[in-house]
């Protein structure tokens, strides 16, 4: 009898396991679906872009106003340097539609020694890509600044695709 009553047991627990889901419970444990992939964007050449530069300190820059201004221009330089063998020429916008926004972070321990980050974003695609300055640090923030620049136009001369695994990739 004993066996009797634990094999029904398991049936009904077994059975009772194969009810489908209500509507909620079918909601709640579905995740949602992907974002739709971004289209692959091929090297930019030839191009006249305009760029809006931001820039955030983490620290209080020495003589800040006058680094303002050449921050600006030293971007700007860099760009066009860097541009030049592609076709491309950069400028900042005054009142023009923007292609890339550019927003620098740099850092300062207290003791000059700099690191930091630059997010490149637009080209009608939003967030491009974050790129840090690494794990060593710079004595000076022009250098970091040059190098950081250097690698958001690495995705302006190289184009980009979207980096998640079920997007195409190419």
């Amino acid at each position: 009898m004993k066996t009797k009553f634990v094999g029904m047991l398991f049936l009904v627990t077994l059975l009772s396991s194969c009810v489908p889901m209500n509507t909620a419970q079918s909601r709640r444990r579905r995740p949602a679906p992907p974002a739709p992939c971004t289209t692959p964007v091929h090297p930019i050449q030839y191009s006249s872009l305009v760029v809006f530069i931001n820039y955030n300190f983490s620290y209080t820059p020495k003589d800040s106003t006058a680094a303002r201004p050449w921050l600006r221009s030293d971007i700007l330089n860099r760009l066009n340097e860097d541009g030049k063998a592609d076709g491309n020429t950069f400028s900042e916008s005054n009142g023009t539609a923007i292609n890339f926004t550019i927003t620098y972070t740099l850092n300062n321990d207290g003791q000059d020694h700099f690191t930091g980050s630059i997010n490149l974003s637009g080209w009608g695609q939003g967030n491009i890509a974050t790129l840090y300055s690494g794990q060593y640090s710079y004595t000076n923030a022009a250098d970091l600044t040059r190098d950081l620049t250097d690698k958001a136009y690495g995705y302006i001369h190289g184009g980009w695709h979207d980096s998640r695994p079920n997007c195409p990739q190419y």
